[in-house]
């Protein structure tokens, strides 16, 4: 068989990310398995740690596994098939008030990494323009709809449905194609999909990371009873992840190259297009992985505004920020 052309890559756009990849351990170490939601540049950070040899170095061997939502991570760390996951921070609420018992160790993602994506020629320069649309997303309730939903009641005071905004929900790899035949008049998009849309000719508007700021987006979260019984391990992806994040800030060619490793279905100038523009948009990838207050306080409004959240739960009751802050200073990003 021969191997898909760019063109049939670009054409595919995200549904050749759909298919599972799984980021097998190598070498020596205490096995740990990392189950993550969906395939996104989220997770990069994680993946720099894993495949430039971080988490070996604290003496890990870590296999990374994407599960297909992001309810499904903490259900597969509850079921003590991994032993951390990276999701949605608001799931880690909603495991514990359901009677599980989740600790948020460290931050993925300090901003939300979303787009709007539409054909040249349609203006969009703020939420009031959102007005009447139709948006391509996926399935409640990915942040695609979420957190557009929040953004225009939380920052321009507007209902989505009483202002004529309308979700068209689908399965990963639908977006792209929803704006590009017309079903659509924008698509919510994270990267890589927002540079592939670029790359087929359709216009990137509105970053949705500035209108709500700082935000713990996503987040690492273990069970808080295995935490307790192996609080060494939890430390040791704590300095990978730190020194990870460090890395990206001193050497910035490194996300790039490890995001062209692990997205190698992505054609390359989507990569690099799609790594600027997540290091370009602050907060995105965070500077370090301490999980601030204002940032819990930012997520439980979201989640509980965009209707994600069953009930908040305080900042001390599931966040320890212990590991991450050893972890920060001794990676010097404290």
């Amino acid at each position: 068989m021969n191997a898909p052309s760019r063109r049939t890559l670009l054409a595919a756009g995200p549904a050749m990310l759909a298919a599972p990849v799984t980021l097998r351990a190598q070498g020596s170490g205490t096995p740990i398995t990392i189950v993550t939601a969906l395939r996104l540049a989220n997770w990069t950070p994680a993946f720099v740690a894993q495949r430039r040899g971080l988490f070996a170095k604290h003496g890990l061997r870590v296999e990374i596994q994407p599960a297909g939502s992001i309810a499904e991570p903490v259900a597969v760390l509850n079921a003590r098939r991994a032993q951390i996951a990276l999701t949605g921070t608001g799931m880690s609420v909603n495991a514990t008030v359901e009677g599980a018992s989740i600790k948020v160790i460290g931050l993925l993602a300090g901003a939300i990494g979303l787009w709007f994506i539409h054909k040249p020629g349609v203006t969009l320069n703020s939420l009031a323009d959102l007005r009447g649309k139709s948006i391509a997303s996926l399935r409640f309730p990915s942040n695609t709809v979420s957190s557009p939903t929040y953004a225009m009641r939380s920052r321009a005071n507007m209902d989505p449905a009483a202002a004529g905004v309308r979700f068209i929900e689908g399965p990963p790899g639908s977006i792209i194609a929803a704006v590009r035949d017309g079903r659509a008049d924008l698509g919510c998009v994270f990267e890589w999909d927002a540079s592939i849309a670029e790359a087929q000719g359709l216009a990137v508007s509105l970053p949705l990371a500035p209108v709500i700021g700082p935000i713990a987006f996503s987040t690492a979260m273990v069970r808080e009873d295995w935490l307790a019984s192996n609080r060494s391990q939890a430390q040791a992806f704590s300095n990978a992840l730190a020194e990870a994040l460090r890395l990206i800030r001193t050497d910035a060619s490194v996300y790039e190259e490890v995001s062209r490793e692990e997205f190698a279905q992505v054609p390359p100038d989507a990569v690099k297009a799609g790594a600027a523009r997540l290091l370009g948009t602050a907060g995105v990838v965070p500077v370090s992985p301490v999980v601030t207050r204002e940032q819990w306080d930012a997520i439980i409004a979201h989640e509980l505004g965009a209707g994600t959240m069953r009930q908040a739960l305080p900042y001390e009751r599931i966040v320890d920020n212990s590991l991450a802050e050893a972890a920060a200073r001794a990676a010097g990003i404290a």
